[in-house]
């Protein structure tokens, strides 16, 4: 879902829609154009660290919608592609009036959960949020990210996707719909960029209730003409490393931000029981 977080100058990409378990990333080491042109890559390298049906060519590329240069269209197999995977499994007590899937009908309240500073972020419409994300850092590189998060809310197992269970009560669809980094100059800015961020939440009842969720983050990216003569073995690891980071923490603000909230949002209603007629 918490799908997170990265960006750029008004550089718009496509994304897709996001328990406690381990994450997992992986890294899929694609050539620069010039090594592209001098030797071929077999189809089985552009697989992601994802499900079989996850590959690179998924990846919704869009050209950058600032300046004019790369119009050109781009081979993903040119992209450097970096992906990361979590779960999440939240314990939550529901008591009589305060029920999980009543707590994910409110994406404001969620939304406010797991990004508290009420000045990084802005509703834009009853589905879609702008939030503003912790800084990152690639090498001498600093930028802070804005991403555009949307939610859509399912229940009674229509059009779920395949990894949830039928009986599933609820279900909520998270996925970032746009995205900006600001802070980076010309030369600094990527010509292409791509990210698809997907990601869900839904009540687990069996045995411990709890609240479980499932994130897929993937990144690709052309080198910007400052970062043109470092090595691809420093890019490929730095870009692991910072994704891997934005993940962890996405992970985090979802798994505290939304388990103490919960615990509110369950007091809240035994108080709203307690005073009513």
């Amino acid at each position: 879902m918490t799908m997170l977080h990265l960006h750029l100058p008004p550089c718009h990409l496509a994304a897709h829609p996001v328990y406690r378990g381990a994450g997992s990333g992986g890294i899929t080491t694609l050539r620069s154009v010039r090594d592209h042109r001098s030797s071929s890559r077999s189809r089985k390298d552009l697989v992601l660290n994802c499900p079989p049906s996850r590959s690179l060519t998924t990846c919704a590329l869009k050209t950058p919608s600032y300046g004019s240069r790369s119009r050109e269209k781009i081979n993903p197999r040119d992209l450097f592609t970096f992906s990361y995977k979590f779960n999440t499994d939240i314990p939550m007590s529901e008591t009589q009036g305060a029920s999980i899937d009543e707590y994910l009908q409110n994406s404001p309240r969620i939304v406010g959960a797991v990004f508290p500073d009420q000045r990084k972020r802005r509703k834009l419409s009853d589905e879609e949020w702008s939030v503003q994300l912790l800084p990152i850092q690639f090498l001498f590189l600093s930028a802070s990210p804005v991403i555009v998060m949307r939610f859509v809310r399912k229940s009674g197992g229509k059009e779920y996707p395949p990894n949830v269970p039928v009986h599933a009560t609820s279900l909520l669809l998270m996925e970032v719909t746009d995205y900006k980094l600001n802070g980076l100059d010309s030369n600094a800015m990527p010509s292409h960029l791509a990210l698809t961020v997907r990601g869900l939440m839904y009540p687990q009842r069996e045995g411990r209730k709890s609240l479980r969720g499932h994130v897929e983050m993937t990144v690709g990216f052309d080198l910007p003409p400052v970062l043109a003569l470092v090595p691809e073995s420093i890019i490929r690891g730095v870009g692991e490393t910072v994704l891997r980071q934005m993940a962890e923490q996405m992970k985090q603000d979802f798994d505290t931000g939304l388990a103490a909230d919960f615990k509110k949002y369950r007091r809240e209603k035994l108080t709203e029981k307690r005073t009513s007629p």
